[in-house]
């Protein structure tokens, strides 16, 4: 298979700068501080970027829909704060608003079940059947979204509609023209708002039928994460159809959460997939910065009553990774493909003032592979390799930038602390285990949960200022749930 890179200079690769260079905040799961937002559009101001994509969700202050908001919510105010500021910088604020898959947030209240494609097991996705009571439902949601938004676009999601064509009513109908009969409808309402809709390519992929059912003026995004280009499907068949194209690649993504980062995966996926890009005439690019998969799970009460929603997996925190960030407008910069390992080392020196042997150790941590723990034969051995990569990151003495710097170490000593906590429940899950080797391994666990507790508090203190009050408490309380039952668990044998 040919890499990305490889079919950018078959193609014939040229220096086309993107009209649209946005960056992608998520706040489904991480929201930031104004302050910390206004601070990052400074910086990727300075970077390049003319853009800033937001995912709100249910921390958008809506009035009319007020139902959708939670507990972290921004004010209209502050809204209005983001969005002139970064128009000063000469940045456009583009609003994402899901309104087909990924809906949780929104189904999952009894004002808005009636929409859901599957009423009972799963409320991630609207019915596309139900296109009248979808119409009266966005259309609010829309306008209000649209009305402090002064962006030309609005990005509407249609990603990763997994359940289409499941209820009775839609199993009747072709995919491609479920999609698309759903999504023209949609359209139609952004269009109304005097904005152009864009939407995520993969389905149209998957489905390329839709294609020339769907309007001429959509926006197509075609996220790719590391893949070959028809990861979803026949890609030329959207690039032959004259439509316009956006790229995105991701600064986080899957498998990283909080205990591992993949950092060689990102840089690779900026250095193969945006010279792609540039050379297949795509008209945008976006850095994706996703801080949770975007499924949950939940709990549920009679008649699939949902109680609460808890994201399958969560990353760290945005902060951390401003060396990505930079990556990113180098790679947009040029005609060639980002030199990774040139990259960091040049980084390491002017951002942290490092040295070229301390340059050298710290593009080491950044090749280190983090496979998920269940991955991992010999977890000791993870957890020696580890270490060692911690040791050699707390040598290094940055004379800039220490609080970004220290975010590496922090994030490595979180993953030793979760490998030890594995260990220890591999052992628990054994068939060996009997009741008297409770006392043991809850000795062990209860001191790695010292630790980890004490890291908890580094790690709220690190993020002050820029996730809202209650964010990262939130994050460490999901992250030692489960090795704090573990141990009531042993204790009680």
């Amino acid at each position: 298979m040919l890499s990305l890179v490889a079919l950018a200079w078959g193609w014939g690769l040229s220096a086309q700068d993107f009209g649209v260079r946005a960056f992608y905040l998520d706040f489904r799961t991480q929201v930031m501080t104004v302050d910390a937002i206004k601070h990052l559009a400074d910086d990727l101001h300075e970077k390049g970027m003319n853009a800033l994509m937001i995912e709100y969700e249910a921390t958008f202050p809506f009035k009319e829909d007020a139902t959708l908001r939670n507990g972290f919510a921004f004010s209209e105010e502050d809204v209005k704060e983001i969005v002139s500021y970064c128009s000063s910088l000469g940045m456009e604020v583009i609003p994402l608003q899901n309104c087909f898959g990924h809906c949780e947030y929104i189904l999952r209240h009894p004002r808005y079940a009636g929409l859901r494609e599957d009423p009972k097991k799963e409320v991630s996705q609207v019915c596309p059947m139900k296109i009248d009571e979808a119409v009266e439902a966005f259309k609010g949601i829309f306008s209000e979204v649209a009305s402090l938004h002064p962006s030309r676009y609005m990005h509407i999601g249609c990603d990763e509609t997994y359940l289409l064509g499941s209820c009775e009513r839609c199993s009747k109908v072709p995919k491609a023209k479920l999609f698309a009969d759903y999504v023209n409808a949609m359209c139609d309402i952004v269009r109304g708002l005097g904005k152009r809709p864009m939407i995520w390519a993969d389905m149209v992929l998957k489905h390329p039928d839709a294609i020339p059912l769907l309007p001429k003026d959509l926006i197509y995004v075609d996220w790719n994460y590391g893949w070959a280009p028809d990861h979803f499907g026949p890609l030329s068949r959207l690039l032959e159809s004259g439509a316009e194209v956006w790229g995105a690649a991701a600064l986080r993504s899957y498998p990283d959460d909080v205990f591992l980062t993949r950092w060689e995966k990102h840089f690779d996926n900026l250095r193969d997939f945006v010279p792609y890009a540039m050379a297949h005439g795509y008209k945008g690019m976006i850095e994706t910065t996703w801080s949770t998969s975007g499924t949950y799970g939940f709990h549920y009460g009679n008649r699939w009553e949902v109680f609460s929603m808890q994201p399958i997996r969560q990353v760290y925190p945005l902060d951390a990774f401003g060396i990505l960030a930079a990556a990113y407008a180098k790679a947009l910069s040029s005609s060639s493909p980002l030199p990774v390992d040139e990259f960091i080392k040049g980084y390491a020196t002017e951002h942290y003032g490092l040295d070229g042997r301390e340059s050298d150790a710290l593009l080491g941590y950044f090749r280190l592979p983090q496979p998920e723990a269940a991955d991992i034969p010999d977890l000791e051995k993870e957890i020696r390799v580890c270490e060692g990569a911690r040791e050699g990151l707390a040598a290094l003495r940055p004379r800039k930038n220490a609080r970004e710097f220290g975010h590496y170490v922090l994030m490595m000593d979180i993953r030793i602390e979760y490998l030890k906590f594995k260990e220890i429940e591999r052992s628990y899950e054994a068939s060996g285990f009997g009741a008297s080797d409770a006392a043991a391994l809850s000795r062990r666990l209860k001191a790695v949960l010292a630790e980890s507790e004490k890291t908890a508090k580094r790690f709220t203190g690190i993020h002050s200022g820029f996730l809202k009050p209650g964010q990262s408490e939130a994050i460490m309380d999901t992250w030692l749930e489960k090795p704090r039952e573990l141990l009531r668990t042993l204790q009680n044998f």
